[in-house]
């Protein structure tokens, strides 16, 4: 009994000692901020005449498949430019992320082409869930997760840091293609969307460039149950960090946009110094087709010349705005002769496909609306046009009808089959094919510079 009770305590120990050093890992602080690069400088021997972005949506590996066929169809079309032939893919700046889709956005941005090579066998045709659900049955991860430092998502990230990114930080990133990326998150604390990106976290004097890659993406995908917040540590007010100007003009100025009003709110609140820790969850639940980024920047700038001014495309004839949008619509099952049958798990599904369906509809419509406008602001400002075409890809405009009920019940899951990972990928590359819109921004490309 004596070395029983030995053991036991020995245990316990043991158990105690682990669970205190099982913690999620600490973001270093900025040492000396300095102002950051301005998005759209980074990729060198583009075309000044089209900015193109990406934006790909949630929806798990249904999302990432149809994503990676838009990236595939970019890879194949070919546009004259400059007096040259190029692969349209060459000349697309931002790709933007949420969720499902941070992964293809985070891949691409990595390591451009070797998308085409590994990514469908490391990531689209893998049974990541199955995997991610073997390590959460892991016994040596049950003392992990007794620490209340330690969580499922970061068992997550750790999966997508081995399997899927080779251990790749923010500064890896930096030395990739050139490509701006965006990984955009919910801080469930605000209710705002937060992008991985240095002038994000200037505001918390956090340095973005040793974050692994991985914890972002465990962040943009982190759908509340199933997985837990990722946290931030914030150093605020630590690294000699100046505000943006327009902060504190707005806030004195409180009758002007409520928009503007409402994002400098957001961003004043990151300076606390006492709200050490950042709570991010699913990017999904603030926007889910990752679009918000660009609305809200250029809300932030004060409208869309101060962003091309600073990123040297004050020129620029054309912006191209592809949403990659993988939302669902399931069938309900009917009974003959009588109403609709409705389980819990469809009335769940269906309420927050309904949710997400609006939400998105919304989102597009203000981002169409708003950079539409801008655009003819600035074509009279600067007496030459400046085009706004959004390229909305969604299941809804796949012509057979057979086809597009198969897509819109594809589960939200990171395991698909083969067929299905194949169906989604022909379906990215023949709507983006198909699209008038993009037909009419390749013909506006071919035609020659003024």
């Amino acid at each position: 009994m004596k070395f029983a009770r030995s053991t036991r305590k020995t245990l316990l120990i043991a158990v105690a000692a682990w669970s205190a050093c099982a913690r999620f890992p600490v973001n270093p602080p900025l040492e000396r901020w300095e102002p950051s690069q301005p998005m759209l400088a980074g990729r060198t021997g583009l075309s000044d005449d089209t900015l193109i972005v990406l934006a790909f949506s949630g929806g798990g590996t249904r999302a990432a498949a149809f994503a990676y066929g838009v990236l595939e169809e970019l890879r194949d079309t070919q546009v004259e430019m400059g007096g040259r032939s190029r692969r349209l893919l060459d000349e697309v700046r931002i790709v933007s992320g949420v969720s499902g889709g941070s992964f293809v956005a985070a891949y691409y941005g990595l390591y451009g082409d070797r998308i085409f090579q590994d990514f469908q066998q490391r990531f689209l045709r893998r049974n990541v869930q199955r995997d991610l659900i073997l390590a959460l049955l892991n016994p040596a991860n049950w003392v992990r997760l007794l620490s209340p430092l330690f969580s499922r998502s970061e068992i997550a990230a750790e999966y997508y840091d081995q399997r899927i990114f080779d251990g790749a930080t923010f500064a890896d990133l930096a030395r990739g293609p050139g490509v701006d990326v965006v990984i955009n998150a919910t801080d469930m604390v605000r209710g705002s969307r937060f992008s991985f990106s240095q002038p994000q976290l200037d505001f918390l004097c956090a340095d973005l460039g040793p974050i692994h890659i991985s914890r972002a993406v465990a962040a943009s995908s982190a759908v509340p149950g199933p997985l837990t917040p990722v946290i931030l540590r914030s150093y605020a007010g630590t690294c000699g960090f100046e505000p943006p100007a327009w902060i504190e003009q707005t806030l004195v100025d409180r009758e002007g946009s409520r928009r503007r009003l409402r994002r400098a709110e957001v961003l004043r609140s990151y300076l606390d110094p006492a709200q050490e820790y950042v709570y991010l969850l699913d990017g999904g639940i603030s926007d889910n087709l990752g679009v918000r980024f660009s609305f809200e920047g250029a809300v932030e700038e004060g409208g869309l010349h101060q962003i091309l001014q600073r990123a040297g495309l004050a020129n620029v004839r054309q912006i191209l705005l592809i949403v990659v949008n993988a939302e669902t619509e399931p069938e309900l099952a009917r009974r003959e002769g009588g109403p609709i049958s409705i389980g819990l798990l469809a009335l769940i599904r269906t309420v927050t496909g309904i949710q997400t369906r609006s939400t998105n509809f919304e989102t597009i419509e203000l981002v169409r609306s708003s950079f539409k406008e801008w655009a003819r602001e600035l074509s009279e400002r600067r007496g030459t046009p400046l085009e706004f075409r959004l390229v909305d890809l969604y299941f809804d405009e796949i012509p057979d009808p057979a086809e597009r009920v198969y897509l819109r019940n594809l589960p939200t899951s990171l395991s698909l089959d083969d067929e299905a990972v194949d169906r989604l990928r022909t379906a990215g590359r023949q709507l983006l094919r198909n699209s008038p819109v993009f037909r009419d921004a390749l013909a506006q490309m071919a035609k020659p510079s003024r």
